[in-house]
């Protein structure tokens, strides 16, 4: 078993990679439902064209084309069924991958909106302005001085600092 080692961004981007990456290996299935699917159409219409001859009916040939029209949808199977879903499905997951990246964007505008007051309202409070700024914070150590009842309080404060820049990430 091969182990993906790309990084994915989104889900799209795994799908699209892993049916990529199975086509290919479910060739020979597809061979052997081919052949399945041949053998079965031939029983079931010698079948049925027997039973008409056998009751001396006419052979009734509307019902003998459903084996043949599944056997051609399993025969072209990639190209048929898989192609025209993919085909309709394409326009829907584009349409919905816009609409994603879109409301994506919007929401990083609306992070930076909020982190840019949260900012402008921690720096009105005197209170809490040295945990945003560098400055705030290196003007209120500079008023503390260097006393050891002071290094308490500013040890205090590196510790809010950083708890705050943790929360923060």
């Amino acid at each position: 078993m091969m182990m993906l080692s790309v990084d994915f961004s989104n889900l799209h981007q795994i799908l699209r990679n892993l049916y990529v990456e199975m086509m290919p290996l479910c060739g020979n299935m597809a061979g052997i439902a081919k052949g399945i699917a041949g053998l079965g159409a031939l029983i079931y219409v010698a079948s049925r064209v027997w039973q008409s001859l056998a009751r001396a009916e006419p052979i009734d040939v509307y019902p003998m084309l459903r084996p043949f029209a599944i056997g051609i949808c399993i025969m072209f199977f990639p190209s048929l069924v898989l192609g025209t879903i993919n085909g309709v499905m394409s326009p829907v997951v584009k349409g919905t991958h816009q609409m994603l990246e879109s409301q994506t964007m919007d929401m990083n505008k609306y992070r930076q909106q909020k982190d840019k007051l949260e900012y402008e309202a921690m720096m009105r409070n005197p209170e809490t302005a040295y945990l945003v700024s560098n400055e705030e914070f290196d003007k209120q150590l500079e008023e503390l001085g260097w006393s050891p009842g002071d290094m308490m309080t500013m040890t205090g404060m590196y510790i809010e600092r950083g708890m705050y820049n943790m929360k923060l990430s």
